[in-house]
């Protein structure tokens, strides 16, 4: 195989697993929206802080949430996020609640987020691997 032809054969695979993450995501959190209970959070507190990790410096973002549920009142928990945009001290959060274990907490927005970019950024790179492979047709039907 020539150089050409594992690029696309790669872009593909990244491609498509990326896509096949952010599917997976979108549909685990459709699973638990029909069992589990909405609620909304209050941020309490976001601790920010520069740590050393693999040889690099890196922020590590913690976010403290209060939030209320049917059985058992008001519960804390505490999520490590790795971006801090739409989040505020004081500020409400969408939050999803298993009502079995309630300290089992998803986000869905930041979650959907995420899966999101997965998915548009595995879909973007899958159209790279076939604009590849189109190009490469057309250059062994011009030879």
């Amino acid at each position: 195989m020539k150089s050409h032809d594992m690029a696309y054969v790669a872009c593909f695979l990244i491609g498509f697993v990326m896509l096949a993450l952010g599917i997976g995501g979108f549909i685990s959190l459709g699973m638990i929206v029909k069992d589990w209970n909405p609620a909304r959070g209050v941020v309490e507190r976001i601790e920010s802080e520069r740590v050393y990790k693999y040889r690099k410096m890196r922020w590590e973002h913690r976010v403290d949430v209060c939030y209320e549920t049917v059985e058992f009142g008001e519960m804390y928990t505490s999520k490590e996020v790795y971006l801090t945009f739409g989040i505020r001290e004081g500020g409400e959060i969408a939050l999803l609640y298993n009502p079995e274990y309630v300290r089992e907490v998803r986000f869905p927005v930041h979650e959907g987020c995420l899966h999101g970019f997965f998915s548009a950024v595995g879909l973007g790179i899958a159209w790279i691997g076939f604009v590849l492979r189109k190009e490469k047709r057309k250059g062994t039907k011009a030879s």
